[in-house]
């Protein structure tokens, strides 16, 4: 009789959560940051409270979305940790 209960753990479905929101989330950050410079000569011809788009979006709109980008990926992980550590106290 072993001394100490071994419990069935499941890293394998902690890993591929945290791979799936990982790529995800880079995915999100990829789209807008490659769109905004591949379209920057179109989006210059806008204007936004007279500065031109695309300044506007790369020096306020992108950096507001990556920190939203982090905030997601702190919260989700958190999520993700507690299920693992809820499934290893079972």
């Amino acid at each position: 009789m072993p001394m100490f209960k071994t419990r069935p753990r499941h890293p394998a479905s902690h890993w591929q959560s945290t791979r799936r929101l990982t790529l995800g989330l880079l995915l999100i950050w990829f789209v807008p940051t490659f769109g905004v410079i591949f379209f920057a000569r179109e989006l210059a011809g806008l204007s936004w409270f007279g500065w031109p788009l695309s300044f506007y979006l790369v020096a306020q709109g992108l950096a507001l979305l990556y920190l939203l980008i982090v905030a997601v990926y702190t919260w989700q992980m958190k999520k993700i940790d507690q299920r693992q550590s809820d499934r290893e106290q079972q």
